[in-house]
């Protein structure tokens, strides 16, 4: 924790809430003592809300600090980041791209108030959808994780609770916007992936750039998308160990498959195997 709150150059109540937040989060025992939200003022980000979970600090780390987002791109003006949870990566977006119009898509009720929370302190110019993102426009169910980040349309991590919520299509969505295309695209919708790429795909199409991750424990392999990408990055991510494997697709091959990936991470555990990745079609 002193590298994040050094890395972020935080104030000392900014650091006390950021140690608040992850040791009282991590320990039961600890966490009724924590407020329910604890605000961090972080130089060149902004002001941002995270709660006593664990969880969120890290979020801190791999957006804000390590800028897994970070996308060498010019004149975007549309931005859509799907599967928004509190709003971390709509504030780098919104700084990276200061002249874009950003949607943010988002169907848990653990994470929409703070994402409007953060938006609303940080004057960012973007609409919330408070829905999950589909194929098809309908309703969904939605498995609640005692892990805000791992809620899912799918499959949940420690399910808690199951909540139907409204599904909106990308076609409903760029309608709503105004939108004829997206510049650039962020995807963490914890395995829904694997509905939204390869179903009704004719919007795919319209995207210059799409960044973030795909989750293998639901089968999903990058090569079955009909657009060919033409350059990615993939990563076998353990949770609790950390970076296992890295491979780097050429242009022109195959990316690697989810089966491949697990066989290769056969000793990671297939609930917490992912394969992030940063495409771009040409």
């Amino acid at each position: 924790m002193w590298t994040l709150t050094r890395r972020l150059r935080l104030s000392l109540s900014s650091t006390v809430n950021v140690f608040v937040a992850y040791y009282f989060g991590r320990r039961p025992f600890l966490r009724k003592f924590a407020p329910e939200t604890l605000v961090i003022d972080i130089p060149e980000w902004g002001k941002i809300p995270i709660r006593a979970n664990g969880e969120d600090t890290s979020l801190l780390r791999q957006i804000l600090v390590d800028g897994e987002y970070n996308l060498p791109s010019e004149n975007v003006r549309r931005v859509v980041d799907l599967g928004a949870n509190i709003g971390l990566a709509t504030v780098f977006l919104s700084r990276r791209f200061p002249d874009a119009e950003i949607a943010c898509v988002e169907p848990s009720p653990q994470n929409i108030p703070l994402l409007k929370r953060v938006i609303a302190m940080n004057g960012i110019r973007a609409c919330v959808f408070e829905a999950a993102i589909g194929p098809v426009d309908g309703s969904i169910d939605l498995f609640l994780s005692a892990q805000p980040d791992c809620t899912s349309v799918v499959n949940a991590v420690n399910t808690v609770g199951i909540v139907k919520v409204p599904q909106i299509s990308m076609e409903h969505l760029m309608k709503d916007m105004g939108w004829e295309g997206i510049d650039v695209m962020k995807l963490d919708i914890e395995g829904a992936e694997k509905f939204l790429l390869t179903e009704n795909q004719a919007w795919l199409g319209k995207v210059r750039m799409v960044v973030g991750e795909s989750h293998a424990n639901v089968g999903h392999p990058l090569c079955a998308v009909g657009k060919r990408p033409r350059r990615a990055r993939l990563r076998a991510q353990d949770h609790d160990r950390g970076t296992r494997k890295l491979w780097r697709d050429v242009p022109g091959h195959k990316l690697a498959s989810s089966r491949q990936l697990n066989a290769t991470s056969r000793n990671l555990h297939p609930l917490v195997v992912t394969s992030r990745m940063r495409v771009a079609w040409g």
